[in-house]
């Protein structure tokens, strides 16, 4: 291969590669595998990462301020020690309350404090607010109904009218003049519509649809029962045709689909169908995507970005 040739395959692998991997990092649950999730430190470290934007988690408490977390309810999982039987719903309990806790966070064996969302507002302030917030705000739906940790308990205790949370998230938020840009996301449509019902004509906010489908136990359990996983982390029935339409009709900016999902033969043909075979009017990018396998697979979607717990190891696969 002669000199020039060489120059020019270099170009056009870093040209594919730089197309494959679209342009946007994104830090999820502000480094939620390197630092405890959704906290003021791995806020604080996220912000020197080389990332595009940060995600993060909110919840609305009893007495109505906002707090960051990203399960609705404090348990053996994501708060209290393995073998303590309590558990805590986030809406249900005072801002105090929440606040005064000292957690346990599992997957990084460190402990760590709910922050409110005034003091990550606040940090952000400080900051050149060059990234991006990506704001998942929690409200009632599917995957808050089925999810086995919270047999027991009474559902509607863990949510708020959607008009009154997107009021309190947007109250928070106009108390600081903020330059960066604020990009609402959410499984909840009417949440989503709400929200851009509430913008104001100098608010320049972008919303993303957070999307797994359907819970469909009754025609998908046969794949949980080969699967490693409960049926209701793999019961869910995607229609990207379904999705596709209601994006376009709403003009929201970003899809965000569950990449998992694309492990699936049928699901990935139909994405491949729907999605991923033409030009669409919003940006597409996946959940969550933490290994170099996930990492080789996603270049093979025009996707624009990526969303991982991993901001750090990403880079540095990128890199090399």
């Amino acid at each position: 291969m002669t000199y020039l040739s060489l120059i020019t395959s270099g170009i056009l692998s870093f040209l594919v590669s730089q197309a494959a991997w679209g342009d946007l990092v994104i830090s999820h649950k502000t480094a939620g595998m390197e630092y405890p999730e959704n906290t003021l430190a791995g806020f604080e470290a996220s912000l020197n990462m080389p990332v595009d934007a940060i995600e993060l988690d909110l919840h609305v408490t009893r007495d109505k301020k906002v707090i960051l977390h990203h399960d609705p309810v404090l348990s053996s999982y994501n708060c209290f020690s393995e073998n303590d039987k309590q558990r805590l719903i986030v809406a249900q309990s005072t801002l105090a309350d929440l606040t005064a806790l000292t957690c346990r966070n599992h997957k990084v064996s460190r402990d760590y404090q709910l922050p409110t969302f005034h003091q990550i507002l606040e940090e952000y302030r400080k900051s050149d607010q060059s990234k991006a917030l990506y704001i998942e705000i929690k409200v009632w739906d599917e995957l808050i109904e089925h999810n086995p940790l919270h047999r027991g308990l009474v559902i509607a205790d863990m949510h708020y009218d959607n008009k009154e949370v997107a009021q309190l998230v947007l109250d928070d938020i106009r108390r600081f003049n903020l330059s960066g840009k604020i990009v609402f996301n959410t499984f909840s449509r009417d949440l989503l519509l709400t929200l851009k019902s509430m913008q104001t004509a100098d608010e320049n906010y972008e919303y993303g649809l957070l999307y797994k489908g359907n819970y469909a136990p009754w025609t998908l359990g046969i794949i949980a029962l080969f699967s490693p996983l409960q049926c209701y982390d793999s019961c869910w029935k995607p229609d990207y045709k379904e999705v596709k339409s209601w994006l376009i009709e709403h003009d929201i900016d970003y899809f965000i689909p569950n990449f998992a999902q694309l492990n699936n033969f049928l699901f990935r043909w139909s994405y491949r169908k729907h999605i991923d075979s033409e030009k669409l009017p919003f940006r597409i990018i996946p959940w969550t995507l933490n290994t170099e396998e996930e990492w080789e697979d996603f270049e093979r979607f025009r996707f624009d970005g990526i969303i991982t717990d991993v901001p750090t190891a990403h880079t540095k696969y990128q890199v090399n």
